[in-house]
């Protein structure tokens, strides 16, 4: 019993600590499937430019992010316990997140600078993988949707990679 509550927890971690939602806690930030702020539903238009929030819309990055990577634990805990309403409901989710507040994108983009293009373009291939991992799970089977969850890890890490420790909100401190 203890070893499989071992294996659980290590499945559950390991997405969380793909995106890098696992490590900042409330005092960190961090870049995962950015959200370059969109309105409505936007799920055939997966991919394509988005529209900004409006004022007084959005959210901080953030808490976005640490939304996605619980939603993220979710989804995994749903795919390990064979739960199909919960893998259905984290995938939609992580489809849906909320836009980022045009206050925080203008500090993104001021952080950024001519490297803004490349997050947008890393903002809007993550988001076409949620939709399509939404998608999946509504449909497919418990192989397919982790085939899905893979992709939009794959970009998560890959604009942490880039952007993460320029966009944290609040750094740790250097020891």
């Amino acid at each position: 019993m203890r070893t499989r509550a071992m294996i659980v927890w290590i499945a559950m971690a390991l997405p969380a600590a793909a995106c890098g939602t696992g490590d900042h806690g409330a005092t960190r930030g961090a870049v995962d499937s950015p959200a370059v702020a969109r309105t409505g539903s936007d799920s055939a238009a997966a991919g394509a430019a988005h529209a900004h929030a409006a004022a007084g819309e959005g959210e901080a990055l953030l808490p976005i992010m640490q939304r996605l990577g619980a939603r993220m634990t979710s989804l995994t805990y749903g795919l390990m316990t064979d739960d199909r309403p919960m893998i259905v409901s984290s995938a939609a989710a992580i489809a849906e997140h909320a836009p980022i507040a045009p206050h925080d994108l203008e500090r993104i983009r001021g952080t950024l600078g001519s490297d803004m293009a490349e997050f947008e373009r890393l903002d809007a291939a993550v988001h076409a993988a949620s939709v399509r991992l939404s998608q999946t799970a509504e449909a497919g089977s418990a192989q397919d949707v982790l085939a899905r969850l893979s992709e939009v890890q794959r970009g998560c890490v890959a604009c942490h990679a880039l952007f993460r420790e320029r966009l944290r909100t609040n750094p740790a401190p250097r020891k």
